[in-house]
This record gives C-alpha cells, sequence and structure tokens, in this order.
C-alpha cells in the first residue's frame, strides 16, 4: 500500500456523505474490478458492507486453480455523526483495507497481475 492509495481514500471516506456507493466511484476506472455494495439499515442508522473482487490471471473467480488473496476486515465505523463530526479513530481499518484494493487495481491496470 502506498501513501497516494491512503489519501485517496482518506479524501473519499472522510465526508459527512461518505458512503459505499462513493467508494465504488473511486473503482470505476478500473474495468476489471467489481465492486457491490450492500447496505443494511438499523435502528441507529446504517453500514454498507463492500466488496471488492480484482480477478487474478488464474484465480478462482475466472476458473483458474490459483488460492484467491483476500483482505477481510470487520471495521469499525467511519463516522459517528451527529455527536462526532469527521472520520473517527475506528475508520482507519477501513481506510487501510480499501487503499489496499486500489493499490492492487492500479498495479493490474499498470500490467502487475497476480495469480489469484
Amino acid at each position: 500500500m502506498s501513501l497516494k492509495q491512503t489519501l485517496i481514500v482518506y479524501e473519499t471516506v472522510d465526508s459527512a456523505y461518505a458512503s459505499g456507493e462513493k467508494v465504488k466511484e473511486l473503482f470505476a476506472s478500473y474495468p476489471e474490478v467489481t465492486v457491490t455494495v450492500k447496505r443494511v439499515e438499523g435502528e441507529k442508522g446504517s453500514t454498507d458492507f463492500i466488496k471488492i473482487i480484482i480477478p487474478g490471471t488464474n484465480g478462482k473467480s475466472t476458473g483458474g486453480s490459483s488460492p484467491t488473496f483476500g483482505i477481510i476486515g470487520r471495521l469499525g465505523g467511519l463516522g459517528a455523526r451527529p455527536n462526532r463530526i469527521g472520520l473517527v479513530s475506528d475508520g482507519d481499518g477501513a481506510v487501510a483495507a480499501i487503499a489496499s484494493a486500489l493499490k492492487l487495481a492500479e498495479m493490474k491496470q499498470k500490467g502487475d497481475h497476480l495469480q489469484g
């Protein structure tokens, strides 16, 4: 992961309007990357679950046999509005996971493909 991707993701999610759809838009320029967003709503608010798939050259998602590389996180919330404004400390895990996916997407676009 690099500083560039971390800053891009940080700026994307450090907003009162942050959402899974905003993260999905971040990956729109990477045609081989699939992003799905599922929103779950409850009495106290909502949470977006984001799944980012960057297929490898021989990965199972493309019919290959290479193991799947995954970054899976059970992360804290990005914000605690209206009690707290801005990105809260629990948001660092989400920033790191999304920034890692963004770096992998950029690597793939530049010709560096993972097997799985």
